[in-house]
């Protein structure tokens, strides 16, 4: 008997999965660390740092625990994601491939070399909208707003997948030989580290603390524009990047808090950020590499490299150590390295002062973006600079430091926090 490949790459969950009840018969469960996204560079800049490639390896090392406990084996290899997927095809006599449906447009390039040697069926796991709902590509508008009213009032999110139990899948006894590649990697740089807040089980904990236990999300509105602190924002980015958490199951769990106990302004705001993510998915999907171009969906394709004189080269690299002098926009590219997070209203803010007072290219950014972001989602990260710089879903967007650091750090509790010299 034929066995299919089930690749778990950004669905790093057991709940509302539909990959895993995606075929009959036997089937091994397979996750590929793809090098180039951890260990590979662009414009100069390492894709990802130590702290993103640790969280990585946690978590697919929580999903492998939470299989074995199901008695089920996980694949987990090293590598080209491509090379490794058609190389364990052939040593297991596998055709079939299912997968997320993809977002990027170098996934969809993997997903069509898979196609030349596998049959390939695409799920579309970490989306909002489907089935009926699923926009046209060529008629999907192109700025948020005209979006979100299309969809908003038809949205009936589907129910989250039910995992029924399933005799055939690879067991951990046959699936172990497979993982040395993983296991070395693990033992080189997963040193006295936990899954932290991106494992499916610390993100399922904290949407109970959030929503359900101590109601957080009544004031999400009110605190969304702070600076730092456990609960101002819901900080479900992380795992919704890694694919632990179910976005369709989040927003099935607002839903039920809204009929259950209360719906007001702030429940319907981190919704309506749930609709912005998805827009840039969408996005993405229609316009593909364009996005990585210098003027991204705004121009003609320009994917020649960011060119710096050796004045902004020392400026970009001031303010990627947050000494640029400017205190606001020191104090939150110091959170960003020393965490890995920044809030919404500070990744505005950096983003403005490197396109707009620095005038640098913004795929830089994005790219350090990247290499530093736990929470870091192709989609919404491009999307995002991209907007501010004008060349995205609306025009240019420029901020005025001075009055933003007055208005949302008005005592310079934040700076002061993350500057201590500066206002002792």
């Amino acid at each position: 008997m034929s066995i299919s490949l089930i690749l778990l790459n950004n669905t790093l969950r057991w709940h509302d999965n539909p990959l895993l009840n995606a075929c009959e018969g036997r089937k091994a469960a397979v996750i590929v660390l793809n090098k180039a996204a951890f260990f590979g560079r662009q414009y100069g800049l390492p894709r990802a740092n130590l702290q993103r490639l640790q969280q990585q390896i946690a978590v697919i090392a929580a999903l492998k625990n939470t299989l074995a406990a199901k008695h089920i084996g996980l694949i987990t290899l090293v590598g080209d994601t491509v090379s490794c997927i058609r190389t364990l095809a052939d040593e297991l006599k596998a055709e079939q491939l299912y997968c997320a449906e993809p977002v990027a447009s170098y996934e969809y390039a993997a997903i069509n070399r898979l196609k030349q040697t596998l049959n390939v069926t695409q799920l579309d796991s970490n989306s909002l909208l489907s089935d009926g709902l699923r926009p046209n590509l060529a008629k999907m508008p192109d700025s948020f707003t005209p979006f979100r009213k299309q969809r908003e009032p038809l949205l009936q999110v589907s129910e989250p997948a039910m995992q029924a139990p399933d005799q055939n899948w690879l067991l951990p006894a046959q699936t172990g030989a497979y993982n040395s590649a993983f296991i070395q990697l693990s033992q080189q740089y997963h040193t006295h580290l936990t899954a932290g807040t991106g494992s499916e089980a610390s993100a399922l904990a904290r949407l109970q603390h959030y929503i359900w236990q101590q109601q957080h999300i009544l004031h999400y509105k009110q605190t969304r524009n702070q600076l730092m602190g456990g609960n101002y924002a819901s900080f479900f980015s992380v795992p919704l990047s890694l694919g632990s958490l179910s976005v369709r199951f989040l927003w099935q769990q607002i839903v039920s808090f809204e009929q259950q106990v209360q719906a007001n302004d702030s429940t319907y705001w981190l919704k309506f950020e749930l609709l912005w993510r998805e827009f840039f998915r969408w996005q993405f999907r229609k316009y593909g590499s364009l996005w990585f171009s210098k003027d991204a969906i705004k121009g003609r394709a320009d994917f020649s490299q960011p060119q710096l004189s050796k004045a902004q080269l020392k400026q970009f690299n001031l303010w990627c150590q947050g000494n640029t002098g400017e205190p606001f926009i020191d104090a939150n590219m110091r959170l960003l390295n020393q965490t890995g997070l920044m809030s919404n209203r500070g990744r505005q803010n950096v983003a403005s002062y490197l396109l707009h007072n620095l005038d640098i290219d913004w795929r830089l950014g994005a790219a350090y973006f990247e290499q530093r972001l736990l929470d870091y989602d192709c989609a919404s990260n491009w999307g995002n600079w991209a907007y501010i710089a004008g060349t995205g879903n609306s025009a240019q967007r420029q901020f005025n430091i001075s009055k933003q650091a007055q208005m949302y750090d008005p005592q310079g509790a934040f700076v002061k926090a993350m500057l201590p010299s500066t206002l002792s």
